[in-house]
């Protein structure tokens, strides 16, 4: 026989109350002007505890205006297969955050995938309205869609730098530019002079600030700028000999140990002939593989703090353009970038003597 599931009415009608007294009590708290005696909340309380009755969560939250429900979504999978996990980190941050805020996270899947990519278009906006506001992680994102939600007033946060007309859209980046120039002025101390940049160079903004802080820190030391196509890592390890480049710097979507690999296949080691230096460690790293010099992105860091700028974003909304605490939110609050650390592994050595030659010339690109 199904089991008769009690409801708020059922509680009233027990204690001899109204609807909107149960609440009261449920609340903890009722408007001005009306009160609520001591024994009336215990009739209350004994009614609910006799009836076993429980709050629809999801009915008390909208009567407050928020259903406490943040969302996120992905551009590309979400969950790891094959050991290629780009999200976990991100998703561990937004978990402890959301935990420390008292919120709920509901993760978007469902949305329609377009050439590999999955889109909000049509049917994934009604979806998004489920959720007070939502996160967005990707790096393939559609900026049509981006503009959409800025032109709706949807409460949203991009994990990730990104740029948009007026400065509207809200970030949380992570300094690429000053880490990757960082690891242009270690190597130059430490008397390298050759230095190559190994890895895509596509129009994705974590790109673009990565070469943007190889260009400037190489102009700055009077360094040619080397670029090195690694789409055959052996063709490149011979490249790499032949222009006698004693240092790389290598994207973390590389597998630097079959860039190491083919390097000594061509009779040269790491660190001792050609330093390593990965600029944000590798994604998929290998079990038991070196500790590789270069810098950390703060995955983690960066997810916790966009929830927590997305639950001010939604709170300013509900407050009419004041956040929660009754500070408007600034651009330092809105677009915020993060420090990379360094990661000192044992990939990055000193230039040998016979290696410490100062390149004259103009400053060219070669590629």
């Amino acid at each position: 026989m199904p089991r008769h599931r009690f409801t708020q009415a059922d509680v009233a009608a027990m204690a001899g109350v109204s609807q909107s007294t149960v609440s009261f009590v449920l609340n903890g708290s009722a408007p001005a002007g009306v009160r609520i005696s001591d024994e009336t909340r215990s009739r209350v309380l004994e009614a609910i505890r006799i009836t076993g009755y429980s709050a629809n969560p999801l009915a008390q939250r909208l009567a407050g205006g928020r259903n406490q429900i943040l969302g996120v979504f992905t551009y590309e999978t979400t969950f790891p297969r094959g050991g290629h996990d780009f999200y976990g980190a991100f998703l561990n941050g937004v978990e402890h955050a959301a935990e420390r805020l008292g919120v709920d996270i509901l993760l978007f899947t469902s949305a329609r995938v377009i050439d590999g990519k999955r889109r909000l278009s049509r049917d994934g906006w009604q979806r998004l309205g489920i959720a007070d506001g939502c996160l967005l992680l990707g790096q393939h994102e559609d900026q049509g869609e981006l503009q959409h939600l800025l032109d709706t007033n949807y409460p949203f946060v991009f994990i990730g730098k990104r740029v948009s007309e007026g400065r509207l859209l809200p970030y949380i980046g992570a300094d690429y530019v000053a880490a990757t120039a960082r690891q242009v002025d270690r190597l130059v101390a430490d008397d390298h002079r050759r230095i190559g940049y190994a890895g895509l160079q596509g129009s994705d903004q974590s790109t673009l600030d990565r070469l943007a802080g190889y260009r400037q820190a190489m102009r700055t030391h009077g360094l040619p700028l080397q670029f090195v196509d690694l789409h055959d890592v052996a063709t490149a390890a011979e490249e790499i000999a032949e222009r006698g480049i004693t240092a790389l710097l290598v994207t973390p979507e590389n597998s630097p140990e079959e860039i190491a690999a083919a390097l000594e296949a061509r009779g040269l080691n790491v660190p001792q002939d050609v330093s390593m230096l990965i600029l944000g460690q590798p994604l998929h790293p290998v079990k038991g593989s070196r500790r590789w010099s270069g810098f950390t992105v703060p995955r983690e860091e960066m997810g916790a703090r966009a929830l927590v700028l997305l639950s001010r974003i939604v709170d300013r909304e509900n407050a009419n353009g004041r956040a929660q605490n009754g500070q408007p939110l600034d651009d330092a609050d809105l677009h915020q970038i993060l420090p990379c650390p360094d990661a000192d592994g044992d990939s990055f050595a000193p230039a040998t003597a016979s290696d410490r030659i100062e390149t004259e010339g103009p400053i060219r690109d070669r590629s």
